[in-house]
């Protein structure tokens, strides 16, 4: 599972999330977990709000469509928003 379909399931499992939350959640390193997370919202599979100073990242309807879209075809590899 590469790094941005980690981090996009870590927000469909947890909700809004911090990028320390994901790291937490995933174990992938900081940088990485947001740059993942950066490429999610560039795709507009997530979208980053300041809440209390800090960015936290939700998911969207794409990005929970994209999630979906693993149960109904989980050897499928490559998807819209990953």
């Amino acid at each position: 599972m590469t790094e941005k379909m980690q981090a996009l399931h870590a927000l469909s499992v947890h909700g809004e999330c911090t990028v320390l939350q994901i790291v937490d959640a995933t174990g992938i390193q900081s940088g990485r977990a947001f740059a993942a997370l950066q490429a999610l919202v560039r795709e507009q599979c997530a979208v980053s709000v300041k809440r209390d100073g800090h960015a936290r990242y939700t998911i969207t309807n794409a990005g929970r469509q994209t999630v979906e879209s693993w149960e109904l075809a989980p050897a499928q590899e490559e998807m819209d928003c990953v």
